[in-house]
């Protein structure tokens, strides 16, 4: 159920669902997220998403998570870490230039009655890869 959790994060965004997404982080949650404008440590599930929605035009329009590790030597009733890594194309209009973008996630999850939640969430980008791409192609090739 860990792993639904983070292919549920990555679909909340893609979405814009921001109840779902909030339904995915306890009230204390906090993220400490690195990227292209600095880094930005955030406390509170609320505050959380009032982030991420306030940078809505800036998102990719998928994220992908990968090669996910779960620490099965924690407790159920205890935090459990998580380490997954992301890709995610930077392929809207607005995002020049084009480009792939990936690093590593490590979480900390832990059970509560609602199912799996994330109590923390670190977000670290390690590669960008920009891409020549053939703006007479369809607007729906020009995803990935």
């Amino acid at each position: 159920m860990i792993h639904q959790l983070l292919a549920r994060y990555g679909h909340a965004i893609d979405q814009r669902d921001w109840d779902a997404f909030a339904a995915l982080f306890t009230p204390d949650a906090s993220i400490d997220y690195i990227g292209g404008t600095g880094r930005a440590i955030i406390h509170g599930r609320d505050e959380v998403v009032a982030w991420f929605r306030a940078g809505d035009t800036n998102h990719p329009p998928a994220h992908h998570v990968t090669n996910i590790v779960v620490d099965e030597s924690a407790e159920r009733d205890g935090p459990v870490e998580v380490h997954s890594k992301f890709i995610a194309p930077f392929s809207r209009e607005q995002h020049v230039p084009k480009r792939l973008y990936g690093g590593n996630y490590r979480d900390l999850v832990v059970h509560t009655a609602g199912g799996w939640k994330f109590s923390f969430k670190h977000c670290q980008p390690t590669w960008n890869l920009a891409l020549a791409v053939d703006t007479d192609a369809p607007p729906h090739r020009l995803t990935f």
